[in-house]
């Protein structure tokens, strides 16, 4: 609320440079989250740095002030300084008479502490402290920004009751009845992240001792161990210390640490060999000694001592959620525990239990506490490499996070279903769940992954009784999206962007090689073989469209233009149409259309030329769905001030203001799509696009040709220009080309010239590279405003469904605030006056590993983010209400007749009956 008692408009709030919530969770968490905690081994924490006993946290100290004077912008070294004592030395009372603050805080009081800070002590399900004062209006963002930082699950096991707690309750109870009740979608799920951290680190402590496991797939940019292989050991070094912790607190009177390493020297059941490895690895880990730590072999071969279901939990995966839990953690195998993240509670449980038992008794197991915290560090480092962080805008950013996990997740591969299902309700029962993988180049290798997946759905209709809201089966479908790549030797994914484009697919000549079909030609072809693949599984098995509901297109949304994906979702939808119109569908309803489109952008226009590309030329007039779509809500007066000025390819911003001279000049647009210029920028526009088409083509190129060559571009496989139906392969859009009906293409010998050289000549594509500079000034952001109510009002004519993913936006989109997101613009609580209609929104989750989210949770954050803006609890609770209902209505998954269990069976089946058809003879008759 503003001072004088009003409301400021939804998604105008000024945003905090960097959210004072993110740079408390930070300097909260660096001694358990830091890999300079993990290097020193700290184990107090000294509030007088200048002594001996302290030199560990000063360096610790120097370490974290290093980090926030570059990341938090506008905080003075007292406010940071201020934030430190209060969680790194909070005050006596928190302490027992033997353990002052003056004298050092071990990590069991730092840790009990920063719980006791932010959770209420009550067993079972408990609460996040508010306190009475006005801290409780911020306890909840304090609380989401500090599980971004580190592993919800350990704060949870050290609030001191009985039993701990499991489940942190933040999701108002009245709206959580409500939306179960009545039913609620989870439309935006990838599977491949569909997991939560316990489950993804139940399945790594498996992972981990595969001995096929290539140590190069765990490589990348940004890496908490530098490297792939360093990680691994590191990883590999925790998990063989967690089983020597099990064991010690496993022991009636529990021994010290050292004497109990000593005792299984004195074993005859552990070889020499084997024990100076393990003497090696504890000693590396207690110290953070990189040059201790075994060799690669060394640790694996240690490891399968000590899990040897670990490799088989990789070849042979559990089939259920329960096997996952009791047979990955090599400590809930020991226990036999199958309760979820049973393993690691009940270690961390565990060893809080016996440091305080230790420091009541007035004792000290100084290698224990070491062991102890290293392992803790690990697990919060390898958290914080696969949850996204904070301020790390833009999905080249994403990539990194989600494709980190990759070769942790094979133990999970059988269940992937049942662990989204349980997830994306927080192991509350859900009405629909869409879940959307990749397509692969083989409709065998397809079938296999639809079959894997209604296999494990399969079970989760056994174990629901098939039962949810309104007394329906739940619904499951697969959204097959399409991945946009940057270039084909994944460069931009290591981290290793060559300059200006080279290389890329975008590139007609790359590296002196003539692609045959010109720029995306590569990427277009391999593109090609999936979408056949997926059209030939199709047509085999038409009763799989009640299974795959979807087409959607992800990633990396800035390397690959819309006119590349046209063709493809075209062949798509044909090939599923004419698959529906087979009997042996049973009537399937068609194939459904969504994008990822209008998040990741430059310039706020290019984000919104995007959306429209996407919703005239691959949705076309079916609805579907964007995914994501910022861009429409995000406020230009506040985006251009806080960008300034923005930098980039002369080309892209060349069919930017082609988009816009398309609007202000009603060239081939829906009726729908109309938009007021501000005053004299058309003729600037005009102005602007003879100087870049110059720049770019080497010659002057009238708007109205620029125009009809995007147009006729995203319309190649279109009739009336296209003559017959066009397919795909390297060399589609030659074919595209010359089939082509020029004559009715209005200037065509132009747009003919403009378009073969906007796609084979290098010169074109090199010149286009080069950047332009665009001051955000007055009529910039006039224009955007404009641009943006035009596609607000085309988007909500055509009933496109925006879906919105409130956690991935605020990471990926930098939005630094949920009360900045733009759903309070697309469609705020209460009807704003002068604004356009609003947009209808689906909620989703999107990557609940990534993003540390699942789907109530993220209806939960938005009830927050209203309130915190102004709007009552009655709005804020219909508002919600409403996106329940619209999730609903545009769900792509449909109730499988006559029942569930039956469909999964049939679909089984047919599958099956495909795959055994498909193999080739020789293999079908291959001796066993």
């Amino acid at each position: 609320m503003n001072r004088d008692g009003s409301r400021p408009p939804p998604g105008t709030l000024a945003p905090r440079r960097v959210p004072e919530a993110y740079v408390r969770a930070e300097v909260a968490s660096f001694p358990l989250t830091s890999l300079e905690a993990f290097r020193s081994a700290v184990t107090e924490l000294v509030p007088a740095l200048d002594s001996k006993d302290g030199e560990p946290t000063w360096a610790l100290w120097r370490e974290c002030e290093k980090n926030m004077s570059e990341h938090a912008s506008g905080w003075s070294l007292d406010r940071i300084i201020a934030v430190r004592d209060a969680f790194w030395f909070p005050s006596r009372g928190h302490f027992s008479h033997r353990q002052a603050p003056r004298q050092g805080v071990s990590m069991f009081h730092y840790l009990r502490n920063l719980a006791d800070t932010h959770l209420e002590r009550r067993p079972g399900v408990t609460v996040i402290f508010q306190g009475t004062g006005a801290e409780a209006v911020e306890a909840l963002t304090h609380y989401r920004w500090l599980t971004f930082a580190m592993p919800e699950d350990l704060l949870l096991a050290a609030v001191p009751v009985e039993p701990p707690p499991t489940h942190v309750d933040i999701e108002p109870p009245l709206l959580v009845r409500h939306l179960l009740d009545r039913g609620v979608a989870e439309v935006h799920h990838h599977v491949g992240a569909g997991m939560d951290f316990p489950l993804l680190w139940a399945s790594l402590l498996s992972a981990v001792g595969a001995p096929g496991l290539d140590p190069s797939s765990l490589a990348g940019p940004g890496l908490p161990f530098e490297d792939g292989e360093r990680m691994l050991r590191w990883l590999l070094a925790a998990a063989v210390t967690r089983c020597v912790l099990a064991e010690v607190l496993l022991r009636r009177e529990t021994p010290p640490l050292l004497d109990f390493v000593r005792g299984l020297s004195e074993s005859r059941a552990w070889l020499p060999q084997r024990r100076r490895v393990l003497a090696r690895t504890l000693e590396a880990l207690s110290r953070g000694r990189r040059e201790v730590l075994p060799a690669l072999d060394e640790l694996r071969g240690l490891y399968e001592d000590l899990h040897p279901l670990a490799a088989h939990n990789v070849n042979d995966p559990p089939h259920t959620l329960d096997e996952v839990w009791r047979r990955c953690d090599p400590v809930a195998l020991r226990l036999r525990l199958d309760t979820p993240n049973g393993g690691e509670r009940w270690l961390v449980r565990s060893g809080l239990k016996h440091l305080a038992a230790l420091e009541h008794a007035g004792l000290q197991d100084v290698h224990f506490e070491r062991l102890f915290w290293q392992v803790q560090r690990v697990r919060c480092l390898s958290y914080r490499a696969y949850v996204q962080r904070p301020l790390t805008a833009g999905l080249q950013w994403f990539i990194r996070f989600y494709g980190r996990p990759r070769a942790m997740k094979g133990p999970l591969s059988a269940v992937r279903a049942e662990v989204s299902y349980a997830v994306a309700g927080g192991d509350q029962p859900i009405a629909a769940l869409e879940v959307r993988t990749s397509p692969s180049d083989d409709p065998i290798r397809i079938a296999e992954e639809l079959t894997s997946l209604t296999q494990s759905w399969r079970g989760v209709l056994s174990r629901t009784g098939e039962r949810v809201a309104d007394g329906r089966s739940p619904e499951f479908g697969v959204v097959m999206h399409l991945i946009k790549d940057r270039d084909p030797s994944h460069h931009w994914a290591r981290g290793q962007p060559p300059a200006h484009g080279m290389g890329t697919y975008a590139e007609p000549v790359p590296e002196r090689r003539v692609q045959l079909g010109g720029r995306y030609s590569d990427y277009f072809a391999a593109q090609s073989v999936q979408v056949e693949a997926l059209v030939d599984l199709l047509r085999a098995v038409p009763l799989s469209l009640w299974l795959v509901r979807g087409l959607d297109v992800a990633s990396d949304e800035l390397s690959v233009p819309t006119w590349v994906l046209a063709p493809l979702y075209r062949y798509i939808r044909w090939g599923a149409a004419r698959a529906a119109a087979k009997r042996e569908s049973r009537h399937a309803p068609p194939l459904r259309l969504t994008s990822h489109v209008g998040e990741d952008y430059r310039h706020l226009m290019e984000g919104l030329r995007r959306i429209f590309e996407s919703v005239h030329y691959l949705l076309d007039r079916t609805g579907g769905r964007l995914g994501h779509a910022t861009a429409l809500g995000v406020e230009p007066g506040a985006w251009a001030e806080s960008v300034g000025a923005v930098m980039m390819p002369a080309e892209d911003r060349l069919w930017d203001l082609v988009f816009e001279w398309r609007l202000y000049s009603d060239y081939r647009l829906p009726p729908a799509l109309s938009a007021e210029a501000p005053p004299g920028r058309p003729q600037r526009v005009e102005n602007l696009l003879r100087e870049l088409s110059e720049a770019v083509f080497g010659r002057c190129v009238a708007p109205h040709v620029l125009a009809e060559a995007h147009h006729v571009l995203h319309n190649l496989w279109c009739p009336p220009l296209a003559r017959d139906e066009g397919g795909v392969g390297l060399d589609a859009f030659s074919r595209a080309f010359r089939r082509l009906d020029w004559s009715r293409v209005l200037n065509g010998a132009h747009v003919r010239r403009v378009l073969v050289a906007y796609r084979e000549d290098e010169r074109v594509f090199q010149r286009g590279q080069q950047l332009v500079d665009i001051p955000l000034d007055a009529s910039e952001v006039a224009t955007l405003r404009s641009v943006q109510a035009a596609m607000r009002r085309l988007v909500g004519a055509r009933g496109t469904v925006v879906e919105v993913n409130p956690s991935s936006n605020l990471l990926i989109g930098n939005l630094l605030d949920l009360r900045n997101h733009p759903i309070l613009r697309l469609n705020p609580p209460s009807a704003e006056e002068g604004a356009p209609p609003p947009v209808p929104i689906a909620l989703g989750a999107d990557d609940p590993v990534t993003f540390s989210t699942f789907l109530l949770r993220e209806y939960s954050l938005l009830h927050e983010a209203a309130r915190s803006a102004g709007y009552s609890e009655r709005e804020v609770h219909e508002w919600l209400s409403n996106i329940r209902q619209t999730s609903m209505d545009a769900r792509f998954t449909v109730p499988w007749r006559p029942n569930a269990l039956g469909m999964a069976d049939e679909l089984l089946k047919e599958l099956a009956r495909f795959t055994r058809r498909a193999v080739p003879r020789d293999e079908a008759h291959a001796p066993a």
